[in-house]
């Protein structure tokens, strides 16, 4: 089988953790929405947040843009069920540029670390543990988006999902991002695209993933290949999605904040390749031991298409997650999470640690994993579970799963999975 190789970018943790894709444009009138549950015993207690299960994939495309973007203000609150609190809070960005070639992914030759200290090789970096803040992109690289301080408080043996939504304001053309997700918050984050005008709505449903994280307290950094944007349009509801669990004794007040990092010299558009797997239901525990169940799809996407990031998202019931390449009738592993003697040629080193740090496959020019006619991609979740329940899927870690493989590729398509 064709066999790709790929330059490996340093990484200063044992986990990567999930980041895949682009990030957030603020504005005003953000709605913010969320789901709580306690996670003590009582029952959870929902807003008006739905689940993000879509049957298929989503993939994402259209002619270039030039960028032009600014910053805004916007003001929250939140309220919860449950157990939980409320808190309200104020949150602005102050930054604002326009250019079509500053910023985001770097060419061939640039230094690793630029002027303003955001990483330029093309991959994921990763800063030191224990980061508390996230500097704002000088307004020729990027521009922030932050949730508001204090607007979520987090009690003690709690799980929240709330929706935090603003609409962006330009056109604007996205190459790369830097996030922070404050420590000790968990599980993720998860950014997704709505429509133009998407009204005073902010909740999920049949929107496209564009990036994640869950690596708390750390700032993580992903540029895409140089040439290679996301087009979001003016007025495009972007809906960020908190997932958060506090398993310890005090309150937390979890924040996010996201760089936009702008694309260089746009050719390409980025599409996406992002399958929910809605077959999981993993049997109680019985006498004889726990219950088990290995869910598996298939994706494909266009003859051409040059990989250059894929992963997966399980929760904490998953014992393994794995994505398959199918090509010319042999099949390669090219992404794992969980205990292998031998991973994936293809995998980022010290990713795929656990289900809140899954395996990431990077591939970097010229040797971009590209898809030949008659490829396709198998994913797999396997699950184990020792509760008196079955699991199904669902949103929390606490009773619930998922299994999706996401992949990020060039020059955008039509990707599906099932």
């Amino acid at each position: 089988m064709m066999r790709t190789s790929k330059t490996k970018v340093n990484l200063a943790l044992s986990g990567t953790g999930l980041a895949l894709a682009v990030g957030l444009l603020a504005c005003s009138s953000p709605k913010p929405t969320g789901t709580f549950t306690d996670l003590s015993g009582g029952d959870p207690n929902a807003n008006d947040n739905s689940s993000s299960s879509n049957g298929g994939s989503s993939s994402s495309g259209g002619s270039a843009l030039s960028t032009s973007s600014s910053g805004g203000s916007s003001t929250a609150s939140s309220s919860s069920g449950g157990k939980g609190g409320s808190s309200s809070g104020t949150s602005s960005s102050s930054s604002s540029g326009s250019s079509s070639s500053s910023g985001g992914a770097a060419d061939a030759g640039t230094p690793a670390v630029a002027a303003d200290g955001i990483p330029t090789a093309p991959g994921i970096s990763v800063g030191p543990t224990g980061a508390t803040e996230l500097a704002v992109p000088p307004s020729d690289v990027g521009m922030q988006f932050e949730t508001p301080a204090m607007a979520y408080a987090v009690q003690p043996n709690q799980e929240i999902f709330p929706n935090y939504c603003v609409s962006t304001t330009q056109d604007i053309q996205v190459g790369g991002f830097q996030s922070l997700m404050t420590e000790g918050s968990s599980h993720h984050f998860i950014l997704y695209k709505g429509s133009v005008g998407g009204g005073s709505t902010c909740s999920l449903g049949a929107n496209d993933w564009m990036y994640a994280s869950s690596t708390p307290g750390q700032v993580v950094t992903e540029n895409w290949p140089a040439n290679v944007g996301l087009s979001v349009a003016n007025g495009t509801q972007l809906i960020l999605n908190l997932h958060v669990i506090n398993p310890g004794t005090t309150v937390s007040y979890p924040q996010v904040k996201v760089n936009l990092l702008y694309a260089k010299n746009v050719m390409y558009q980025a599409g996406t390749m992002v399958s929910f797997n809605s077959s999981i239901d993993v049997p109680a525990a019985t006498s004889a031991g726990p219950g088990m169940q290995t869910v598996q799809g298939t994706c494909t996407a266009p003859a051409g298409a040059k990989f250059f990031t894929m992963s997966t998202h399980t929760h904490k019931h998953a014992t393994a997650a794995w994505i398959d390449y199918i090509h010319a009738g042999q099949t390669t592993e090219i992404v794992h999470t969980g205990t292998t003697s031998t991973y994936p040629a293809d995998q980022e080193q010290g990713s795929g640690v656990d289900w809140e740090h899954p395996g990431v496959g990077l591939w970097t020019a010229p040797n971009f994993l590209t898809v030949s006619s008659g490829d396709s991609f198998s994913y797999h979740c396997s699950y184990t579970n020792t509760a008196s329940t079955p699991v199904t899927v669902g949103e929390t870690a606490a009773s619930n799963e998922m299994c999706m493989a996401i992949g990020y590729y060039f020059p955008a398509g039509s990707a599906y999975c099932n």
